[in-house]
């Protein structure tokens, strides 16, 4: 390498090039202890790339109204069920976005409830409203009321998920009567069995397992049997990531 180019490559990582013996010294001396401690074989370029690339994206309207007509098309198939709430709702745009890889705008972390976005619920629940499609309220049973637009979504729901039309439907018919508590254990499955993918690591019910109980001190309230049953599961129906 170019004496110039290795002057720019320390420049840009905020070391000035050693010009003469003393700083040569001085420079070895500061880096003598030092380490490499990554894991090569757990390094994926895609992620990486996915990541500088989501990180360099700009939001726009258009991204935060995807996912409300995301969530519309969720709630006006499933509105009459009594087990949709916040949580299953969530968990289902959750599943919808990763078993498809479609491009949605959402932050979900690590929470004691699975993979949950906090600022989500409330946005959409405002958007519900100023659309006049629904509005939610957690104290009656079912938690969402169509409002005098119902229905109005699907225009743009056909038009931002044409690719997605199908396997959007199959996921919320699989999904329909699952309580809760079924639909959390299977989105944190999915999480942790994604996160191995990602990192390059030997996909087996034990991993996942295990991964799935340091999630949150809270999974422990799940039986192991009820998790490695959620695998058997999503594998015969091809809900896993890939």
């Amino acid at each position: 390498m170019e004496n110039s180019k290795v002057e720019n490559l320390f420049g840009a990582i905020g070391f000035g090039f050693p010009e003469n013996t003393e700083e040569l010294k001085a420079f070895d001396k500061a880096f003598e202890d030092y380490k490499f401690e990554g894991n090569v074989d757990k390094i994926n370029p895609r992620k990486i790339l996915s990541d500088i690339k989501q990180s360099n994206t700009k939001v726009t309207r258009i991204d935060y109204h995807k996912r409300t007509v995301l969530a519309a098309e969720i709630v006006y198939k499933l509105q009459g069920e009594y087990t949709l709430g916040h949580l299953k709702l969530q968990k289902l745009m959750y599943l919808c976005q990763h078993t498809t890889s479609m491009s949605l705008h959402t932050n979900f972390l690590k929470q004691a409830m699975g993979p949950y976005d906090p600022n989500l619920m409330r946005s959409i629940d405002k958007q519900f409203k100023v659309n006049k499609w629904f509005e939610y309220s957690h104290k009656d049973y079912p938690k969402y009321k169509a409002l005098d637009r119902v229905g109005e979504h699907k225009e743009w729901f056909e038009r931002y998920f044409e690719e997605q039309l199908f396997d959007i439907d199959f996921l919320l018919e699989k999904f329909r009567k699952y309580k809760t508590d079924q639909v959390e254990i299977i989105a944190t499955v999915f999480a942790c069995w994604k996160e191995a993918v990602e990192c390059n690591e030997l996909i087996n019910n034990e991993l996942i397992v295990k991964k799935f109980y340091l999630w949150h001190k809270d999974k422990a309230k799940f039986e192991k049997e009820r998790i490695v049953k959620a695998i058997e599961w999503m594998t015969n129906e091809g809900i896993c990531p890939s």
